[in-house]
């Protein structure tokens, strides 16, 4: 009974859109993925970099320092942290390739679960709701990112000593521009975005030593 009962779940699964691969950078594989009722694609980068998941993960949540750290990012503020840091209120506004100035609120959230070396750490985000538009006002040279919403995860590889990273997006720019833009655009960030947090953790790994 139970195979029984597996085999029409199976056989929805099987035209659910699959991951396929977009770019293969060394050490970095993207993927692109189609998402039901949209014409913009979610994208995927994974890759091992040379580090502990903490001090990867002490990298990612540096949110004041993207400026200096992550590509295309021009300003970055902490607007709220609530439930011990565990919930961040976050602005950032980018300078995208393709596109004009863009920026956003995002509400991340820490879904880790680490003790002892073990488990994960993960970061998920996703747009803020209007009303927060109050904290940082809309700029009219600049168009507000209504959907974003992504995650890193965090895994430990050969007892600890280096992480294996997820960093999922899906995310559309907004404004009137052409859909294979927007996926060109999004292809074009995420490795970029994932090499950045790549190099960054381990140029401050090299620095202490």
């Amino acid at each position: 009974m139970i195979a029984l009962a597996l085999v029409p779940l199976m056989l929805l699964g099987a035209d659910a859109p699959r991951w396929e691969l977009a770019a293969d950078p060394e050490g970095i594989k993207v993927y692109r993925r189609e998402r039901e009722g949209t014409e913009v694609r979610e994208m995927k980068a994974i890759g091992l970099i040379d580090a502990t998941p903490k001090e990867v993960w002490d990298v990612v949540r540096d949110l004041e320092n993207y400026p200096r750290q992550m590509p295309y990012t021009a300003e970055a503020k902490v607007l709220s942290r609530s439930e011990g840091d565990k919930d961040i209120l976050f602005y950032s506004r980018l300078n995208t390739p393709l596109v004009d100035a863009r920026d956003y609120i995002i509400a991340l959230k820490d879904e880790s679960d680490w003790k002892d070396g073990k488990g994960f750490y993960k970061v998920t985000w996703t747009c803020a709701p209007k009303e927060n538009d109050s904290l940082v006002p809309e700029k009219p040279e600049v168009v507000r990112i209504r959907i974003n919403d992504g995650y890193w995860l965090l895994e430990p590889r050969e007892d600890g000593k280096k992480t294996f990273a997820t960093y999922y997006v899906y995310t559309a720019p907004g404004g009137s521009i052409p859909m294979f833009i927007i996926n060109k655009a999004n292809g074009m960030a995420v490795p970029k975005v994932f090499e950045a947090i790549k190099k960054t953790v381990i140029e401050k790994r090299a620095q202490k030593k």
